[in-house]
């Protein structure tokens, strides 16, 4: 039976933000317990732009490639990364999109007939994997930062995210501990087009 985690409201909202990035936007996203994994769901649509939607029909493939980041609030290291990436290619034959979804529960494919309904697929997280509950202490309060890039160009992050994907137990501190905070550390944009937002503060319920 999964259970829906308390989300605590943003308290001391100033010091929070200098810290954890005034420029980054927060989005409220969904926190489920699916042991033994925290996951998040939420759309991210705003990633594509008009001509990045017009890419989508044009029978190249377009990768998207996500990274989230799970803080424990105050802390500018992150404690915890996953990563998820999804590809779409339309079909110039069958007049079909293809998109392909890989994330910690290994690789879903879809077919779809409506250029709306695969920017759908290929733009929401649906309870995607951030996290082993394990590693999330109940009562204390977390969030998550959310890093996008559509067609990233650089073979390191493509090549990191891949033997993530093969091998997710090397989402811990000893695979990440080269990484700074994409917030205080914001990297010049390799990609098509890149967003970052951060989730709501939320916690684990303490088990009575």
């Amino acid at each position: 039976m999964k259970r829906i985690l308390l989300l605590a409201a943003l308290a001391a909202a100033g010091a929070a933000r200098a810290q954890e990035g005034e420029d980054v936007q927060e989005k409220r996203l969904g926190f489920v317990e699916r042991n033994p994994m925290l996951t998040m769901s939420g759309p991210f649509t705003e990633a594509f732009d008009a001509e990045l939607l017009d890419q989508l029909s044009s029978g190249f493939a377009t990768t998207v490639v996500l990274r989230a980041y799970v803080y424990k609030r105050g802390s500018d290291t992150a404690l915890w990364w996953s990563a998820a990436t999804w590809r779409v290619a339309y079909d110039l034959w069958a007049e079909t999109y293809l998109i392909q979804i890989r994330d910690y529960n290994g690789e879903r494919n879809y077919v779809e007939k409506k250029k709306a309904e695969a920017l759908r697929l290929a733009t929401t997280m649906n309870e995607l994997p951030v996290a082993p509950l394990a590693v999330l202490t109940p009562g204390v309060e977390y969030f998550v930062g959310v890093e996008i890039e559509i067609n990233p160009v650089s073979p390191e992050l493509l090549a990191q995210v891949r033997r993530w994907l093969v091998r997710p137990s090397l989402g811990g501190a000893s695979f990440f501990g080269g990484f700074v905070s994409i917030f205080l550390n914001p990297k010049v944009a390799e990609a098509d087009r890149t967003l970052r937002f951060r989730s709501q503060v939320f916690y684990r319920v303490k088990k009575k």
